[in-house]
């Protein structure tokens, strides 16, 4: 059996990576053994004390006693003298302080091996690993920024989107600052991209979102964007892509250039650059309206469509794309 995973009766395991997780499992893990055992590691534990009174006679300078003097000492208790309750408040700590230890690894293990109480090593590995309060608040803002500015991109898929965002939301829980799931809903509804107006729209018209479960709001986005034409925005996206990868080249083979040129020839041919008139109704090309500082530019868009047109033939023979 995995260790990390843990169990019912042996404690998440934990060797220092994705302290988050591992504190959220071994939270439940001790609250499991008993509600006390998760007190005592919250709130702490001293061992049973007891009040000594101890007397004291005083003497004159002339040797006769003035009277006693009381004097109080707090000490601890022997075991034998411990109560039902005091047993009870101890074994709670060594229970919670026993999984502790047996949950992480050798290396981890050092950190609080000298530690007498279950809060002790609690505190340590949360300063280890989550820093002091400063450090988790400043650590706190930054995801706090990160859940206001995320949104989900065009070609980016819901299941994807929303992952990023509940590790968002989780980070801040693990921090102490658990963000309220009516803000979440209205986040994600605020955070969708166009093709989601529809169903966004219908969802703020017909339910109210400060009591709706992100649970519901969830489910009911990805069997929404199950149905939309993925086949369509597919193609959208490749086509993109071509065009994007045919922009980003800028070098030109021998052959393409070659093919560019007649292209360009074509075009000239079809303008009547030879200033011969046309047929009726067409007026002549005049060489003064022709601006040679634009042949690089109309190149450089021949050149595009041709590569472009090839790209994407060669996709609609992969099947990538639908004619």
């Amino acid at each position: 059996m995995d260790r990390a995973a843990g169990s019912i009766s042996h404690p998440p395991y934990f060797d220092g990576e994705n302290y988050a997780a591992w504190k959220a499992k071994m939270k439940a893990f001790l609250w499991s053994l008993d509600a006390c055992v998760w007190n005592t590691v919250v709130f702490g534990y001293s061992p049973p004390t007891k009040t000594i009174i101890n007397k004291s006679k005083t003497m004159s300078d002339e040797g006769k006693g003035d009277g006693d003097v009381v004097t109080e000492e707090v000490v601890f208790k022997p075991h034998e003298e411990w109560t039902l309750a005091e047993q009870t408040h101890s074994m709670n700590n060594q229970k919670g302080l026993n999984a502790l230890f047996t949950a992480l690894s050798p290396d981890q293990f050092s950190n609080i091996s000298n530690c007498e109480t279950s809060k002790e090593a609690w505190d340590i590995l949360q300063v280890t690993y989550e820093g002091t309060n400063a450090v988790k608040e400043s650590k706190l803002q930054r995801y706090v920024t990160q859940f206001e500015i995320i949104r989900m991109e065009e070609d980016e898929t819901f299941s994807d989107f929303y992952a990023k965002l509940n590790s968002i939301v989780n980070a801040c829980a693990n921090l102490g600052d658990k963000i309220p799931e009516s803000r979440v809903v209205k986040k994600v509804l605020r955070s969708l991209p166009s093709r989601f107006q529809p169903k966004k729209t219908a969802i703020e018209e017909v339910r109210d979102l400060n009591t709706m479960k992100i649970a519901e709001l969830v489910g009911s986005l990805k069997t929404y964007e199950m149905e939309l034409p993925t086949v369509k925005r597919s193609k959208n996206i490749a086509l993109k892509a071509v065009k994007e990868e045919c922009e980003e080249s800028e070098e030109i083979g021998d052959e393409e250039f070659a093919l560019i040129t007649r292209q360009f020839q074509k075009f000239l041919k079809s303008k009547n650059f030879k200033g011969k008139g046309t047929s009726s109704g067409s007026k002549p090309f005049k060489s003064n309206n022709f601006n040679s500082k634009k042949v690089p530019d109309l190149l450089n868009k021949l050149r595009v469509e041709n590569v472009m047109n090839v790209r994407v033939l060669d996709m609609r023979q992969k099947n990538v794309l639908i004619p």
